[in-house]
This record gives structure tokens, C-alpha cells and sequence, in this order.
């Protein structure tokens, strides 16, 4: 990212010593440092429109949840705490207004 070293640039690059990071480096500068959790959103969210079965996307969740609380560990545990504050939010409120009305 150093747009100041010219023709360096290029051998300075890192190709050399991780091909992975020197494919990503783009994509990560565009997306903010958030590459791999727009690739997540967008399986899950592809995967809702074909099939259209919420089963699926949640299966795709559970299967990135221990590689993203590696990668990402403070942003997703202050993700996993308000989703879960509104997860136990909605069953409350669920519970209260659907379940005690006598129909």
C-alpha cells in the first residue's frame, strides 16, 4: 500500500512469501478489511435465494462461526452479544404478545 516506492513497489509486493495475501490485498483494501465477511454474506444470502429455505444460510452460519471468531475475536464477540440481546429480545416479545392471547 505504499504508493510512494515506484518500481520497488513490485518486488516489495510480498509474492514471494504469501500468494494468498497478495491475491486478497486488493479486495481487503476495498472492502475495509471485511473481505471474508462480505464473501459469508453474500454464500448466505445466495443460498436463501435459491432455495429458499432458512435452514441453509444458518448451516452456512454455523459452519464459519469458529473461523470467524478466530480471524475476528473482538468483532465477533461484540456481534455475538447483540445478536444475542435481540435474539432473547425477540422470544420475550414474541412470548408476550403471541403466546398469551386466547384465540
Amino acid at each position: 500500500m505504499n504508493f510512494t516506492a515506484g518500481a520497488e513497489m513490485w518486488k516489495n509486493c510480498g509474492m514471494d512469501t504469501d500468494y494468498l495475501q497478495f491475491m486478497l490485498l486488493p479486495w481487503e483494501w476495498i472492502t475495509g478489511g471485511n473481505f471474508s465477511l462480505v464473501v459469508i454474506s453474500l454464500f448466505t444470502m445466495f443460498s436463501y435465494i435459491k432455495y429458499h429455505k432458512v435452514v441453509y444460510p444458518i448451516l452456512i452460519g454455523f459452519i464459519f462461526l469458529p473461523i470467524s471468531y478466530f480471524i475476528f475475536p473482538e468483532v465477533f464477540l461484540s456481534l455475538a452479544f447483540i445478536i444475542a440481546y435481540i435474539a432473547i429480545g425477540l422470544v420475550i416479545a414474541f412470548i408476550y404478545l403471541k403466546q398469551t392471547k386466547e384465540y
